[in-house]
């Protein structure tokens, strides 16, 4: 094979996977910061995360109900009327029958 061929052949290949490389994966928008001994989600921030939720999760709006959204991550949007946060070992639960001043808080520092 001589040096034009093998030229023409592994420069549009280089390209490609250089542009593929350059893509990569996205970047996702905010990240986990430590304030005291929280962890809080920065939506406007960037970088690593400082540090991770003991839970993540925030309480959201769906319709006139407050709802636990384990998977999502930001600041509650509501909070139930009735409930608060129970350590139940060394997890901290909602309960949301039971009432008084919450014994944790599910975004402490880990």
């Amino acid at each position: 094979m001589t040096i034009r061929l093998f030229a023409r052949i592994l420069i549009p290949v280089l390209v490609v996977a250089a542009g593929i490389t350059a893509l990569g994966e996205p970047q996702e928008k905010g990240r986990f910061k430590k304030q005291g001994d929280k962890c809080v989600w920065d939506a406007n921030d960037s970088g690593p995360n400082q540090c991770t939720p003991v839970t993540r999760g925030r309480f959201k709006k769906e319709g006139v109900n407050c709802v636990w959204d384990a998977k999502d991550s930001g600041d509650d949007q509501c909070r139930p009327k009735s409930g608060r946060w129970k350590k139940e070992g060394n997890r901290c639960v909602w309960n949301a029958s039971d009432s008084g001043p919450d014994q944790c808080d599910p975004r402490g520092v880990r």
